[in-house]
């Protein structure tokens, strides 16, 4: 059965707002089709539609499993590896759906795709042609070997994946291919190396045990903190720079910073004033947590509470910035006052769970106040009520 052929995309076309079950119950209505395999194509398009929207619009896109659309790389993220990498030859050593490759593929004199899935690569290859890019060289096998076995390159790209499905994986060495031990390898064949990774590996550590980290992005799309990305150079010596990057649909914040001058910074605290800020999420994984407040010149809450405020409002603050409206105790009564029990209620460094101050407080969620429950400089919980600026 031709997947592409142009009346079966039609139906995944018309039954875009269906589930795959739903396509399953027609299965006697199209003898002809194979529905499982039809399925799988809506559901691929169903979410290229948000975190694919170029490919969505092609009509000659194959879709792999769930599981491989739900782990490839967004377009955004996709996009910003091409400023990183972004001239000379390549390889991708773990390919994957290939979205990495395919864009960085668009900023490079040439690229090569390696995947072990033979099935997944047969996709791949197709949708290249279909996106008519002539400058990939396609691989199926153990990239590694195929590295072992090439000529120089610029850079190596390479996303290690978790040892058994499943695991969480804090530490590079629990991932396959073991990175730190090719790292011989990989600058007797290029340069640079760009690895990608889980945020929930430790970038301290993460920086000692691979050596030679010149550059550390900490990518966010939306405030939701998608991948880091480790840029080896061989040879590099000196402190890493860490850049802290939110993608939104209207522009991207950046905050850069090192480890070194974070350790050699002293805040000062402060009550709240007349703003608050928070940090958004590849500023609060990366640590930036001095670096943020010295920079923007803003004081902090309480050590751990990684809120900061100001008497002038700072425009270009890498995150979200409230107008403070009220400061009181963490109680009903006190509360009630000032809020007609609907807020978008937060807790940072508070010691109550949401759930139960919600419920204690008896708050709806939604509206426009905000209420930030934390713990101030004299490390007593309090309310502080805002809205946004």
């Amino acid at each position: 059965m031709n997947l592409l052929n142009p009346n079966i995309q039609d139906f995944i076309n018309r039954q875009l707002h269906s589930t795959a079950a739903d396509l399953i119950l027609q299965t006697s209505k199209y003898p002809q089709w194979d529905m499982k395999a039809i399925a799988q194509q809506l559901v691929g398009k169903q979410i290229a539609k948000k975190k694919l929207p170029s490919w969505f619009k092609n009509e000659q896109i194959l879709y792999p499993v769930r599981l491989s659309m739900e782990q490839c790389s967004s377009e955004h993220t996709a996009t910003y590896k091409s400023f990183i990498l972004n001239s000379g030859k390549g390889i991708d050593i773990t390919g994957g759906f290939g979205i990495d490759t395919s864009i960085l593929a668009k900023h490079n004199e040439s690229v090569i795709y390696c995947e072990r899935n033979n099935a997944l690569a047969t996709i791949v290859a197709n949708n290249f042609n279909a996106l008519e890019q002539t400058n990939l060289v396609t691989f199926v096998g153990d990239g590694i070997e195929y590295l072992k076995k090439t000529s120089s390159l610029d850079w190596i790209f390479i996303d290690p994946a978790r040892r058994k499905e499943g695991e969480r994986v804090f530490r590079l060495q629990d991932c396959e291919p073991n990175v730190i031990e090719l790292k011989e390898l990989f600058f007797e064949k290029a340069n640079q190396v760009l690895i990608k990774t889980s945020p929930l590996l430790d970038i301290q550590q993460t920086i000692r045990d691979l050596g030679f980290v010149k550059e550390v992005h900490v990518l966010s799309v939306n405030n939701d903190c998608k991948e880091v990305l480790y840029l080896l150079e061989k040879d590099f010596e000196k402190s890493a720079q860490i850049k802290c990057v939110n993608i939104k649909k209207t522009l991207t914040d950046e905050f850069s910073f090192n480890f070194e001058g974070e350790r050699g910074i002293i805040n000062s605290y402060s009550e709240p004033l007349s703003y608050l800020y928070e940090p958004n999420s590849s500023v609060l994984k990366a640590g930036a947590f001095k670096s943020v407040a010295h920079k923007h010149e803003l004081f902090k809450l309480h050590q751990h509470s990684h809120l900061y405020t100001s008497s002038k409002l700072v425009h270009d603050f890498p995150g979200r910035t409230f107008k403070i409206t009220a400061v009181v105790n963490a109680d009903r009564k006190s509360l009630a006052k000032l809020c007609k029990g609907k807020a978008n209620l937060a807790c940072r460094n508070f010691p109550q769970k949401i759930e139960l101050l919600k419920k204690k407080l008896k708050l709806k969620d939604g509206g426009e106040d905000y209420i930030f429950a934390t713990t101030l400089m004299d490390d007593k919980p309090m309310l502080i009520l805002c809205k946004k600026a």
